[in-house]
């Protein structure tokens, strides 16, 4: 499975004023499209620090980067930046990029959400991609993506406001990923068990995990008390739909047989 590392860029998110969902959403997409997410960071909006993540995550063999954040037109918006000085490449303004912002402005004007649609150089601003970069359209805000392809990597840097993301994700990228990932199934199933102590589900697990190893098993801690019973979620992926069913069939039959029939 190709890896994938997921950075997310806000002093916002770690002073903990918002939470982020975004890592969240994106996670979970990636995994059913057929990547593997092995590191979300979480970064300050500072240029140096970013593109010291996005090269580490480069050095980790990353096939996909993920940038969450930090493309609008403030000042501690600097992602693009990042991505820039992490590539050792410049930033340029995009004719594209720039027919895009001014379009959304001219829009944004005529329907009486701004007072301009001048295109000032904070504007401007949103239209400066790091050389290479190919522009993903935003159909609900100003600020567009990008692709960048550099090496054997991929990065992709997105806003930050959940709505415009996850269109550009739908509309953009996870279509790239499906042709670049191929055909892959992931599924997801979850029991209930008669047990209320995790460490008695934990040996029965670990049994399963050496007859059915291509098979995740994660039991989901609650509390303590007599109306416990906890859950097990199983998660299998693989490229053939009946093979991973087939698995994680098998794995829920080995589970079932370990519990007991009473508490």
């Amino acid at each position: 499975m190709d890896r994938v590392e997921i950075i997310a860029v806000g002093r916002e998110l770690l002073q903990g004023q918002v939470l982020d969902s975004n890592s969240h959403w994106l996670a979970g997409q990636v995994t059913a499209l057929g990547g593997e997410v092995r590191r979300i960071v979480v970064v300050d909006d500072v240029i140096d620090v970013i593109a010291t993540e996005i090269r580490t995550s480069m050095g980790n063999g990353a096939k996909f980067i993920i940038t969450v954040g930090g493309l609008g037109p403030t000042f501690d918006d600097q992602t693009l930046e990042g991505v820039a000085k992490a590539i050792n490449k410049p930033l340029q303004l995009d004719p594209k990029a720039l027919g895009f912002v001014k379009e959304r402005y001219e829009y944004f004007s005529s329907q009486g959400y701004v007072a301009s649609d001048i295109i000032s150089p904070e504007r401007e601003k949103m239209a400066r991609l790091p050389q290479g970069a190919a522009m993903l359209p935003n159909p609900i805000g100003a600020a567009p993506g990008i692709w960048l392809d550099h090496g054997p990597c991929h990065i992709i840097s997105l806003p930050g406001v959940p709505q415009e993301l996850k269109t550009i994700f739908n509309e953009s990228i996870a279509p790239r990923l499906k042709n670049i990932l191929g055909p892959y199934y992931h599924l997801d199933r979850v029991i209930k068990t008669p047990l209320r102590d995790e460490s008695q589900l934990t040996s029965i697990l670990h049994e399963v995990r050496t007859i059915v190893p291509q098979v995740y098993l994660k039991s989901k801690p609650t509390h303590f008390g007599l109306e416990v019973e906890l859950e097990v979620c199983l998660t299998a992926s693989g490229k053939h739909y009946a093979e991973i069913k087939k698995r994680i069939g098998k794995a829920i039959e080995e589970i079932e047989r370990r519990l007991p029939k009473d508490r």
